[in-house]
């Protein structure tokens, strides 16, 4: 089967743009927490692609966004599976396998449980899982200097499409996780895009659909 790579100058995510700063903690407000501002399918536009029926494809773009990168969310991913119970860490196992959330289910689902969330929600959420005061504490630490090092990305996207008897083309459609840390030393947004996709239309599949899978990379 042929492969075909595109490469595309650069993209727009079209959810809204968080502007990325940090702030001094608040008195009064949760400690050592995260919330969701925005969750959901985001859609990855100015791709000029095109992969055939019954052919596989690579996507690789350069964003106009800043996020973390895929081995920045499965750094905070390990460090949060460490800590918990084993039937917690199944379940995230397990949505992982079958959610478009992908990568992002633990801090999404599990951690976030909804399409947005508060400080107090995710820290509830995170006691409820058996994480103690001064495992959440080490792990928001972990968030907030990831969130801090944040830069543009880029995108490296396996286009799956050798199931399917129609091409797929246009733009790509990925979950997304945004809003904001909140820790003793300080706070900051942050921005994760999943390491699944769906190319040509949005998910579930068929629907004119790819299945992809990829990764999120700083820039160079």
């Amino acid at each position: 089967m042929s492969k075909i790579e595109v490469y595309p100058a650069e993209m727009v995510f079209i959810t809204p743009k968080l502007v990325l700063h940090s702030a001094p903690f608040t008195s009064g407000e949760v400690k050592d927490a995260f919330n969701i501002e925005a969750s959901g399918m985001g859609e990855l536009t100015g791709l000029a692609y095109d992969v055939p029926a019954h052919t596989s494809g690579t996507i690789k773009a350069t964003l106009q966004i800043s996020a973390m990168s895929s081995k920045d969310v499965e750094d905070l991913n390990q460090m949060a599976l460490a800590f918990l119970k084993a039937s917690e860490r199944k379940k995230v196992e397990e949505t992982a396998k079958t959610s478009v959330q992908g990568n992002l289910s633990l801090f999404g689902s599990i951690f976030g449980g909804g399409a947005s969330a508060s400080y107090s929600k995710t820290r509830h959420n995170m006691e409820s899982a058996g994480l103690s005061e001064e495992q959440i504490s080490q792990l928001m630490e972990a968030f907030l200097a990831k969130a801090q090092q944040m830069s543009s990305v880029s995108i490296d996207f396996y286009v799956n499409n050798e199931p399917n008897d129609y091409s797929v083309s246009g733009n790509l459609y990925l979950y997304t996780l945004s809003g904001q840390i909140q820790t003793g030393k300080g706070s900051h947004q942050y921005r994760m895009l999943a390491d699944k996709a769906s190319a040509g239309a949005p998910p579930p599949p068929p629907n004119g659909s790819a299945q992809s899978t990829g990764e999120i990379l700083p820039l160079q």
